[in-house]
């Protein structure tokens, strides 16, 4: 069984106000759905969107609450606030219990609408009742359906499948694929029979790929785990947990969820990974790195300046629309520091809210070695080496001095100072002039200085 070699990103199409959708809410699936691909695809609009869901529910506007909720994946809670046997709240309904995995409710409610004229509606009722079991019911009247090119190949696709036809079935979803890469439904599937016939490398691909598409189906995030599991790696480990807790944080009581969390976060505190320590090490050295120390354009420079971003921590703390969003800072820097972040095996986002960072997948905890942030120093002597080496506490600075450079700047040795400018330790809390002269002072004393951070360097006269 071969995967498919086209491997797509999401259509992009024009996102939604969120405000809009409160204000002329979807009369119908179709609308929903619609409404759905617009407002989920753009993190930013998708956060904006699910704090006005939460308030809705809040606020006890139920027709408003359930549409919300099904278009943020909150299968549950839609199901608490629908209500009426209109066609929307029918296919809200229906497809919530077909999300949860309750199929054979979910064909009870849309097996009436297998062929009506509101084609979301029509192919989520053929859905529901090949999942549940009413394969004559679906073959029958598919023949009949006014459903789209795309929609009608996966579900004869689908009724192969559950017919025993499973080879037939996944060349089906194949070819439907490299016609129609965001037929997300036939990707699900065929990532389910590659899994299920031992292609996990395939299976892998195709739930990540899915990973794209908002909200995430816990089905997809559920499976995924388990195969990232199934790798035996710390790293891998990590992926699974945070995929069983995505899953919790939209359906908090989810028992496959819970199990598999609990499973996976065992089998994380029992994995030895002998370069783990080394590769976190390694991230807090480069993250300390100040911005100084990386050529950048006069605009980009001056807004990460302005925006108080001194070091490369600072920078993967923010995400690129909290960049985006700051005065005169576009696409042109904004791809820049993209630019720069990747050559380091670094990205944007990547603080969590406790303060930690993501250990990037292409991050190597390996230095370079022709990037060195002295390399601006020159030729040392003997002397200088040594003195690079030193702690700082040799120094013999003022307790203020001290402090500011070990306990917050978390340096160690005296070259770890020189990876800074004047410029960068002027910006430390209690650390002003006369703490910079003392140093400098220090520092004179084995013919060494720091850079003022406006361009000079290291000149090697004392």
């Amino acid at each position: 069984m071969t995967e498919t070699q086209v491997i797509a990103a999401p259509r992009t199409v024009e996102s939604m106000d969120p405000a809009a959708f409160f204000a002329a809410p979807p009369q119908n699936p179709k609308d929903l759905v619609a409404s759905r691909t617009s407002l989920m695809q753009d993190p930013h609009t998708a956060d904006s969107f699910q704090s006005a869901v939460r308030e809705a529910r809040a606020g006890g506007n139920a027709r408003v609450a359930a549409a919300g909720s099904w278009v943020t994946g909150e299968y549950r809670k839609a199901l608490d606030f629908v209500d009426g046997d209109d066609e929307l709240s029918m296919f809200i309904r229906g497809n919530s219990l077909f999300e949860l995995q309750r199929y054979r409710e979910a064909a009870e409610v849309l097996l009436g609408s297998l062929n009506a004229a509101d084609t979301a509606l029509s192919f989520a009722a053929y859905k529901a009742a090949i999942q549940g079991g009413e394969l004559d019911k679906a073959e029958k009247a598919l023949s009949k359906a006014s459903l789209s090119e795309a929609e009608t190949a996966f579900l004869q696709a689908r009724l192969m499948e559950a017919q025993g036809q499973v080879e037939e079935a996944a060349a089906a979803y194949e070819n439907l694929l490299q016609t129609h890469p965001d037929q997300v439904d036939a990707r699900f599937r065929l990532a389910m029979l590659c899994d299920l016939y031992g292609d996990d490398q395939a299976a892998l691909r195709h739930y990540e790929t899915l990973l794209k598409y908002r909200p995430v189906p816990s089905a997809v995030l559920l499976n995924l785990g388990v195969l990232y599991e199934d790798q035996d790696r710390y790293e891998y480990y990590e992926k699974a947990c945070g995929c069983y807790s995505a899953v919790l944080r939209r359906d908090p009581n989810n028992p496959k969820a819970r199990l598999y969390f609990s499973d996976a976060h065992e089998s994380l505190s029992m994995t030895i990974d002998e370069d783990r320590e080394r590769k976190e090490d390694r991230l807090k050295e480069v993250l300390r790195t100040p911005i100084t120390q990386f050529e950048l354009s006069v605009r980009a420079r001056n807004c990460l300046s302005h925006m108080e971003i001194r070091t490369l921590g600072d920078l993967v703390s923010h995400t690129e629309q909290e960049l985006l969003e700051f005065k005169n800072f576009g696409e042109t820097s904004l791809n820049e520091i993209k630019r720069l972040l990747d050559t380091l095996g670094l990205r944007l986002g990547m603080r969590r809210e406790d303060g930690s960072f993501i250990m990037p997948d292409k991050f190597d905890a390996n230095p370079r070695p022709s990037s060195s942030p002295l390399d601006w120093l020159g030729p040392l002597s003997k002397e200088q080496e040594q003195a690079l080496e030193m702690p700082i506490s040799a120094l013999n600075l003022s307790v203020r001095c001290h402090r500011a450079l070990v306990e917050r700047l978390n340096l160690q040795k005296v070259g770890d100072i020189l990876s800074y400018t004047e410029e960068d330790l002027l910006s430390q809390p209690n650390f002003g002039i006369t703490s910079l002269k003392e140093l400098n002072g220090k520092l004179t004393n084995y013919q060494l200085k720091l850079r003022s951070g406006r361009g000079d360097e290291y000149s090697g006269e004392g």
